[in-house]
């Protein structure tokens, strides 16, 4: 019995080995560099967005509890600039959307 639990065990660490070695295909440096360029661009994106979304719910409450949201609005040139870029993100992402749903429905 134990020479069976032996051999299941030498055996498991040979298919093991072979996965890690000779069947799994493994970046190059260079994709490595690259996925590692792109997730960190990713993220300054990401922070820098909901950055922006932080500031604009803050400044929205704030408005809010102080008064008149309209006049704090277009007193502000850089909620005005969080507006025009939240409509922009808007209208990007339902452009995007509109040309993948229109690409594979041909």
């Amino acid at each position: 019995m134990a020479e069976k639990k032996k051999n299941k065990l030498f055996n498991s660490l040979d298919e093991i080995k072979k996965e890690l070695f000779e069947r799994s295909v493994w970046p190059t440096r260079q994709e490595v560099i690259n996925q590692t360029v792109i997730v960190i661009i990713l993220l300054i994106i990401t922070s820098a967005f909901l950055g922006a979304a932080d500031y604009a719910v803050t400044f929205i409450t704030r408005t809010l509890l102080d008064g008149s949201i309209i006049s704090a609005i277009m007193s502000s040139a850089i909620a005005l600039v969080l507006i025009a870029v939240f409509v922009a993100l808007f209208v990007i992402y339902f452009a995007i959307r509109y040309v993948r749903k229109n690409r594979y429905n041909r």
